[in-house]
């Protein structure tokens, strides 16, 4: 696998593992929708500062990969690396399951959507994960 498509895998992991294959697509949506919205890459988005909390390490600084390599080890890491790959290939386009989303948050872990989603569109609602749009 290539930096970014480990990047963008372990985000999927990281972020969705526990929601199967169906809450992991869903993120790699979103991880595509915002790569597409922003022109960067799938790994580029991945690793911004406060936008998937599996990277944050605190004071807007980012963990490195090697803290998350116990990721590796889900169940699930063949599916999140297909989609990693699919993700970091610009020919090939997920089917967009969550409706046009660029943001979603765990209901798992917030029992209301963060502030930053207050203006935003909800799309659906995917197992813990609800989906916004926000222009």
């Amino acid at each position: 696998m290539t930096r970014d498509e480990r990047v963008t895998a372990l985000t999927i992991l990281g972020e969705a593992r526990g929601e199967g294959e169906i809450g992991m697509l869903a993120v790699a949506c979103v991880i595509q929708r915002r790569s597409r919205e922003r022109e960067k890459t799938p790994a580029e988005i991945c690793l911004q500062p406060w936008q998937f909390s599996i990277w944050n390490a605190g004071k807007g600084k980012v963990k490195r990969e090697r803290d998350l390599w116990h990721l590796w080890d889900s169940k699930h890491m063949m599916y999140a690396r297909g989609l990693a790959r699919r993700l970091n290939n610009e020919k090939i386009v997920l089917t967009d399951i969550t409706k046009g989303a660029n943001h979603y948050y765990s209901k798992k872990y917030l029992k209301t959507p963060p502030n930053h989603l207050k203006d935003g569109k909800l799309t659906i609602t995917i197992k813990n994960h609800v989906f916004y749009k926000l222009d």
